[in-house]
């Protein structure tokens, strides 16, 4: 008589220690995978490393901005090789710098941050880079959704990537779990996961590093109303050096831009960079 009401009670808590051990084993391989998968995408060839090294050393041999400007190149071919790496470009600011082109050293420092959000040396270079600069604009607004997601500048561009994954993972997993073993007070812990993996996903999503939409003036240039030499100048003074400006719009030979403080107006690729 007892034996028949003590089975289904051993029967339904071992299929539940079952169920709990795949669910963590799940859980395991998900964190496992989403940290293997970051770290195989980070991986640089040789190639790229024996370029970067060889970069160093001009700039450490460099006595002249022309030499800084090797240097410079040398890293930039790694850039165009579909390289991003917060090493590359603040080492590229670096020579931009030396060699005297403010804003080249301003744009590379900009884009280094996002995988180097805390780095002292970096925010102190970007610092120096944009008081010598003779173009410099004033900052534009910080948008609203910034402040909200202030905490994320704590993590690297890469980071983030690995945090939204493995937490929409683990989100999706305690849910699971949730279900399976009845256990409500896990819905508060997947809650959790989940604002905290979708707050990271947008945040990469409206910062994405890849996608530049800031531009900088490289040489003295006129902004004007229209593409071409024969339209009146957007401003009573001519852009210099380090004036940033984000891009609206481009044709082939040309960026529409607004300028901080001044307006929009066409400026001519050749005088930007991007």
């Amino acid at each position: 008589m007892n034996c028949p009401q003590k089975l289904p009670m051993f029967c339904s808590h071992d299929l539940m220690s079952r169920q709990t051990i795949n669910v963590l084993r799940l859980l395991l391989l998900s964190v496992i995978f989403c940290l293997s998968s970051s770290i195989a995408t980070a991986a640089e060839p040789g190639a790229h490393e024996r370029a970067f090294v060889k970069a160093l050393e001009l700039f450490d041999q460099a006595k002249s901005p022309d030499d800084y400007r090797a240097s410079a190149r040398e890293l930039e071919s790694i850039v165009a090789d579909g390289v991003h790496s917060g090493a590359v470009y603040y080492n590229l600011g670096n020579a931009w710098f030396r060699a005297g082109e403010f804003g080249r050293a301003i744009l590379n420092y900009r884009k280094a941050k996002p995988y180097r959000p805390r780095d002292p040396y970096l925010a102190a270079n970007l610092q120096q880079a944009l008081a010598s600069a003779p173009g410099r604009l004033p900052d534009p607004p910080v948008p609203w959704w910034s402040h909200v997601l202030f905490w994320t500048d704590w993590f690297s561009a890469s980071a983030k990537i690995r945090l939204a994954s493995c937490s929409l993972c683990l989100a999706a997993i305690l849910f699971v779990v949730s279900i399976v073993m009845r256990r409500r007070s896990l819905i508060s812990a997947m809650a959790v996961a989940l604002i905290f993996g979708i707050a990271l996903s947008a945040e990469c999503l409206l910062n994405d590093p890849t996608q530049v939409h800031r531009a900088v003036i490289i040489t003295e240039t006129t902004a004007r109303k229209g593409t071409g030499k024969d339209y009146e100048p957007a401003f009573d003074q001519p852009l210099r050096d380090g004036a940033e400006f984000t891009v609206l719009t481009e044709t082939i030979d040309y960026f529409f831009g607004h300028f901080e403080g001044i307006g929009d107006g066409w400026v001519r690729k050749e005088d930007a960079a991007r």
